[in-house]
């Protein structure tokens, strides 16, 4: 009866490493170490195996004996338990940057790509390859890498003949976020529309972090009934999975969303939330934008002093020049009680330099401040000669419906209803849903 028993478990252990050994792609592992240790093949079956068994087993095509990998290991110096605890940590170590992606933990994030970038010969090797070349993907387009995220799309496309349906799904989803971080907002909405037929292949955890991407991408196109529905589902998605800073990020979006539905009691209390928990949580970024958009409502609801103060706390923190800086400019230009030095001085940083694109879109700013001291209809010229074409032309949506409004109603006060029936379709055609 112990025989027996002692076999069993004999036959068990060797079972389990023989799945250890394939779990942990152990040909890929045999050639990473060969390479290594600047071995020829011929080198390293001398007195195992064939020259053509090696080759089948580093190319994982065939399954070795467990002797037959353990020999091929110890010829090397490497022993199959401390590779085995290896690759376990390795797999922990992925399980937390990705962790840190989801929950947009991005100082560990940091720390932890530096430490799996020391390792990424040895994960080559590894059956992990796959989720750590996706998530270095995610990392360099979170990080605005754009140029490294730009090979990387490349090197996915090499490895997705090796994805399982989620993996493919993932690739997918990322490139979406690569084509929205850089601007091609219609790519990405084609690509998250693809998805949506795919839904039964989503990972559980991503499924809070898609709701939220689509809910970003249709806000951009002014689509705020359907914006509204994912962010409501990323929002319950996040609490679900006690995911608190994208859980802030969600609902930032949402009060976003009722400011542009003027729904505007819910959105100021929601901005409310989102500011108190942004600052406790020192998510600096994060509570810069509460404050901006913030902002806006008070200002669009006639609170000119409030929104003076958040205004002028944000223009003290951001980076002079900054996109975000110089926009903080333009809505301060646009309030009562500014001093004509300081409106002069706002004008001219306004011209500090920037992208080509947002450079000349806050110069026409400027020379529109610059001529407001000149006649209304000098004004108006500006307007639908320089301003209109430009920010249809380049898709400022908000702009476009702010301005084609306001020289719609206008025109109807003139009675000129050829143009005033234009600029309302152009209002229109900027409204979205």
């Amino acid at each position: 009866m112990a025989v027996t028993a002692r076999l069993v478990f004999l036959c068990y252990y060797l079972y389990i490493l023989t799945k250890k050994g394939e779990f942990m792609n152990i040909g890929s592992v045999i050639k990473y170490y060969r390479l290594k240790n600047n071995l020829t093949q011929s080198q390293l079956a001398d007195g195992i195996c064939s020259i053509s068994h090696l080759s089948k087993i580093e190319s994982n095509t065939y399954t070795p004996h467990e002797e037959t990998y353990e020999a091929l290991l110890l010829k090397m110096g490497v022993q199959l338990k401390k590779e085995l605890e290896h690759q376990k940590r390795l797999e922990q170590q992925l399980g937390r940057f990705i962790d840190c992606a989801l929950h947009y933990d991005l100082d560990n994030l940091h720390k932890i790509y530096e430490e799996l970038l020391d390792e990424d010969d040895y994960l080559q090797s590894t059956d992990l390859v796959n989720q750590y070349e996706l998530y270095k993907f995610r990392y360099y387009v979170l990080d605005l890498q754009m140029d490294k995220a730009s090979a990387q799309q490349k090197l996915l496309e090499k490895l997705k003949a090796s994805f399982t349906a989620p993996e493919l799904w993932m690739s997918r989803f990322f490139q979406a976020l690569y084509f929205t971080t850089l601007g091609q907002q219609k790519e990405a909405m084609d690509l998250m529309y693809q998805l949506d037929q795919g839904l039964q292949s989503i990972p559980q955890k991503l499924e809070g972090e898609f709701y939220y991407q689509k809910a970003r991408i249709l806000i951009v196109h002014d689509r705020l009934e359907l914006s509204a529905y994912f962010a409501e589902r990323a929002v319950r998605a996040y609490e679900m999975h006690h995911n608190y800073i994208r859980l802030l990020h969600a609902q930032l979006l949402l009060a976003i969303n009722y400011t542009r539905r003027n729904l505007s009691t819910q959105a100021a209390s929601l901005y409310e939330v989102v500011k108190r928990n942004a600052y406790l949580t020192h998510q600096h970024e994060l509570y810069q934008s509460v404050l901006y958009n913030y902002a806006e409502l008070l200002k669009n609801q006639k609170q000119g002093n409030q929104a003076f103060e958040l205004f002028s706390e944000l223009k003290d923190v951001v980076q002079p020049g900054s996109y975000i800086h110089k926009a903080v400019i333009i809505n301060l230009l646009e309030l009562e009680g500014i001093s004509e030095e300081e409106t002069l001085q706002l004008i001219e940083q306004l011209r500090m330099p920037g992208t080509p694109k947002d450079e000349e879109y806050f110069n026409i700013y400027s020379d529109y401040y610059g001529k407001r001291e000149f006649s209304q209809q000098e004004l108006l010229n500006y307007k639908e000669d320089k301003m209109f074409p430009f920010f249809k032309k380049y898709g400022y949506i908000k702009d476009t419906k702010h301005l084609s409004e306001e020289l719609a109603a206008h025109y109807k006060e003139q009675q000129d209803w050829q143009k005033a029936y234009y600029y309302q379709t152009q209002f229109l055609e900027s409204d979205g849903e």
